[in-house]
């Protein structure tokens, strides 16, 4: 089984690399598939106003750039109906959360054939982990058909929206689909790209070390090639690591009339659980993930779509004691499996220029589950079972693990009126729905968030 799966990944990258394109510029950002852009349509009225300091340039010696973003808001939230509680309770209960956060980023560039680029992430409360590395790598040219890039950057494969199983091959977080503005984490890798003479193909290779073990034989490799066909633009890939799944991928880009469509899809030998569980080539059942979706918007009226759907075959299961048991151990698990198991779609739908007036507007986002699997009893003897013993082994553990295992919810639906003070603050409010299981009731909640300045600089 090993020299034939081998065997259709030399086939893959001998087909993909017929005629290849690249993902981004030579000395292109990797995170711009993770940009902050407004979903909502919006008009840029003087084009010729823009200064640098509008363009995220501080300070520019020729070589050297500066710049980044701040952002501060707060959040109000009023349980308006939950079952089996008391409106007066949840009045009481209300939530006032704030949020205030900068990136700094430092771009220089000494010489045409070399870039130094870092990011950094520094968020309120300013303790603990107040600041975090989220990029930090070099770029660099061997000729003039090779670069380089190396250090902690994001990879951005895929093509999907709201979910991206083919990026989170690399990427060690996956897209919030709330929050899809927000860029994802990157990894340490060797990145390289080959131009091949004459023609528009290309080749990339990621060489990605265990950060953990810092053994050699962990080392992880991942390969992609992309082309151009009939106003499409397909990529083919494939990633290995020792005593991990093998998996091979393929993503697929372009437009219908008005409609951009994208899609993506991942062939994994073995489940992470099987590979964690038996780390060898034997007993390893097929598992595949797919997405699909598409983008259309109209500028009369100012309407905005998106629409992702997502089938996760991973096999997570915690119908027992010791399933939840394996989950508590291999935590990050939950997070990559749990919650996308099976069927999920996501749609968000924006309205802009609300009866003419530009400060006016609307947005509908809803994203659920519709098979995750069903968990043990969480008010039954094998959860109380579970609580204990984690209290016994990992006790700063149970608590999250518990409160993941039973309420990270099904489905997510928000309406949203929002009004534009000024081009320094504005204000939204709507119902927050949250379902934790298809056969309950709903949570409903009522929130209201403000914008208090920020931006880029």
């Amino acid at each position: 089984m090993k020299k034939t799966f081998l065997f259709i990944l030399v086939l893959l990258f001998t087909i993909g690399s017929i005629a290849a394109q690249s993902d981004d510029d030579l000395f292109g950002d990797d995170d711009d598939f993770f940009g902050d852009d407004d979903f909502l349509i919006e008009e840029v009225e003087d084009v010729s106003a823009k200064t640098d300091l509008s363009k995220g340039i501080l300070f520019d010696n020729g070589s050297v750039k500066i710049g980044g973003s701040l952002s501060a808001s707060a959040s109000v939230s009023t349980t308006v109906y939950k079952k089996d509680t008391e409106f007066v309770d949840n009045l009481k209960a209300t939530t006032l959360t704030h949020s205030l956060g900068s990136s700094i980023t430092i771009d220089a560039r000494p010489n045409q054939n070399l870039r130094l680029f870092s990011r950094f992430n520094i968020n309120y409360p300013f303790e603990g982990d107040v600041l975090k590395v989220k990029e930090m790598f070099t770029d660099f040219n061997a000729g003039d058909y090779t670069s380089f890039r190396f250090g902690l950057h994001t990879v951005t494969w895929g093509t999907g929206q709201f979910y991206s199983p083919v990026s989170d091959m690399i990427n060690t977080s996956s897209i919030d689909p709330e929050h899809r503005d927000e860029q994802v984490d990157g990894s340490l890798n060797l990145r390289t790209l080959i131009n091949f003479p004459g023609t528009m193909n290309n080749l990339w290779i990621y060489v990605i070390p265990d950060i953990g073990t810092k053994k050699a034989r962990d080392t992880g490799v991942a390969l992609k090639s992309e082309f151009v066909f009939g106003g499409w633009e397909l990529g083919v890939g494939a990633f290995y690591k020792y005593d991990t799944a093998p998996k091979a991928m393929l993503t697929a880009s372009g437009s219908i009339k008005k409609w951009a469509l994208f899609g993506e899809a991942v062939y994994q030998y073995g489940s992470d659980r099987e590979w964690l569980e038996k780390p060898n080539f034997n007993d390893k059942k097929s598992m595949f993930k797919a997405t699909a979706g598409f983008m259309r918007s109209w500028t009369d009226p100012n309407i905005s779509l998106l629409a992702q759907y997502y089938y996760d075959g991973n096999d997570f299961d915690a119908s027992t004691f010791e399933d939840c048991f394996f989950y508590v151990q291999n935590s990050s698990l939950i997070y990559s499996e749990y919650g996308t198991q099976g069927h999920n779609v996501a749609l968000a739908l924006g309205f802009s220029k609300l009866f003419g007036c530009k400060d006016l507007s609307f947005s509908l986002f809803g994203r659920a589950n519709f098979t995750k699997p069903k968990l043990i009893d969480v008010d039954g003897t094998e959860m109380n079972m579970l609580v204990t013993t984690l209290n016994a082994i990992v006790p700063e553990a149970s608590d999250n693990t518990k409160k993941l295992l039973t309420e990270y919810p099904r489905s997510v639906f928000s309406a949203m009126l929002n009004y534009s003070f000024n081009d320094n603050a504005s204000m939204s409010f709507g119902p927050y729905i949250t379902v934790i299981d298809w056969k309950k009731a709903p949570t409903v909640s009522m929130q209201i968030n403000f914008t208090l300045g920020g931006g880029k600089f």
